[in-house]
């Protein structure tokens, strides 16, 4: 489990304010140890001295703000039914384990539930296992609440939702484990920071966003789900994807939809079942930087305009390298599209004067098809470069524009480029 301290970034400091981030780390009244009942209301710091079990509805319900309920390496335990601890809007409380032993919450429909109204809120070193709807749910829930170095298994739904209009929270440093449904799943909330948690096994997706913008998405792993990694759609705009990586998980690595303005940076996504990357109806996003190689295919466009896709890497795969198909106005630019079973770059639809897409700087080169193939027009080619392709080095249907500077040699048709003035 990564280990995050109170401390986080500036940037991050100065996104969600001073005051109520040091709020948040206020020290706590002095805890006294406690043995509790199902279902009762705490409104002063305690540490349990013993495990609630079988609770019939809720386990623990927070009712004071800026207390800390310490689990002391016991368990509350339900039948299934209500919330393991919660808070129904109270501010800067601490629910936390500070035994060597593990503190559980489990069997009840959620595990820990902040709920409308509750701000600088800290969630963390706690066990949260076997639970029905979500492990943590953050609903409604504002303003710096951090949900941080938790273990979430295996409920039958969801690892850690926010939703409602969760806005400006940290999710961080968590362990979440074969949960049946998605391990991280944001709905309807924005501004918050999902950073360093590693999401493996999930029956869904391993990360998804869902009508929500202006998020982070940072160093974030994602393992075996029977989805894509991470799912970024209907409306899911503006937001910074960077730094995370995939492996072997049964879609995409990442999948954008319906969604425009998102940066996706530095990523290292490999292994999927479907391509790296796929954006379907996606528009305006900056993909840089990012490597996706040893995929079904590399990165894939479908019906999506204007975005930047420069210096990626996204070479031996069992498909093509890029792919763009009825999609126009992107710049296509200093990407890496090599030993791919089948092309290197493949282009496909119209496009009207002025609005095609631009491929400048690419090195295409060991594709066992064609290093580019840009059917239809308008396209713009330009200074790329093609070797020891197995078919065309370049080949441009007539109408594409030459933009001059490409340069073919070894290629399987003697001719080396077609459509364009290739030298060697």
């Amino acid at each position: 489990m990564i280990r995050l301290s109170r401390t986080l970034s500036s940037g991050w400091f100065a996104a969600v304010g001073a005051t109520a981030l040091l709020g948040a780390l206020a020290p706590a009244p002095a805890a006294h140890a406690a043995q509790l009942a199902c279902g009762q209301t705490v409104t002063t710091s305690i540490v349990l001295t013993s495990d609630l079990l079988d609770c019939p509805g809720d386990g623990l319900v927070v009712a004071s703000s800026g207390i800390t309920l310490d689990l002391n390496g016991h368990t509350v335990d339900g039948i299934g039914l209500g919330i393991g601890i919660r808070n129904d809007g109270f501010d800067n409380t601490t629910v936390t384990n500070s035994s060597s032993s593990p503190g559980v919450i489990q069997d009840f429909d959620y595990g820990v539930q902040l709920n409308p109204g509750a701000s600088g809120n800290v969630v963390e070193e706690l066990t949260v296992q076997v639970n029905e709807l979500a492990g943590v749910e953050l609903n409604g829930a504002v303003g710096d609440n951090q949900v941080r170095n938790n273990l979430v298994d295996r409920q039958s739904q969801r690892g850690i939702t926010s939703v409602g209009g969760a806005s400006g929270n940290v999710i961080a440093g968590n362990t979440i484990t074969g949960n049946q449904g998605e391990g991280v799943f944001v709905q309807g909330s924005a501004d918050s920071r999902i950073e360093g948690n590693q999401i493996s096994g999930s029956g869904d997706a391993g990360l998804v966003l869902e009508g929500s913008s202006g998020n982070t998405l940072l160093t974030n792993t994602v393992d075996g789900s029977s989805d894509g990694a991470f799912l970024v759609r209907l409306g899911s705009n503006d937001n910074l994807i960077r730094g995370n990586s995939a492996t072997l998980n049964a879609d995409a690595g990442l999948i954008v939809s319906d969604s425009t303005g998102n940066r996706i940076l530095n990523n290292t996504l490999q292994g999927s079942g479907d391509s790296g990357i796929f954006l379907q109806s996606a528009h305006g996003s900056t993909i840089t930087g990012n490597d996706v190689r040893l995929n079904t295919g590399g990165i894939e466009l479908n019906g999506s305009d204007d975005n930047l896709i420069r210096s990626n890497i996204a070479s031996d795969t069992t498909g093509d390298g890029i792919s763009l198909e009825d999609s126009v106005n992107n710049a296509l630019e200093f990407n890496q599209v090599n030993s791919n079973n089948s092309g290197g770059i493949h282009v496909t639809g119209d496009a009207a004067a002025g609005s095609g897409n631009r491929l400048v700087g690419n090195t295409a080169n060991d594709n066992n098809g064609d290093g580019i193939h840009v059917s239809k027009a308008v396209h713009t080619l330009q200074d790329n470069t093609a070797r020891n392709n197995g078919s065309w080095g370049v080949f441009a249907d007539p109408g594409n524009v030459d933009g001059g500077g490409n340069r073919a040699s070894g290629n399987g048709q003697a001719a080396q480029c077609a459509g364009v003035v290739c030298t060697p």
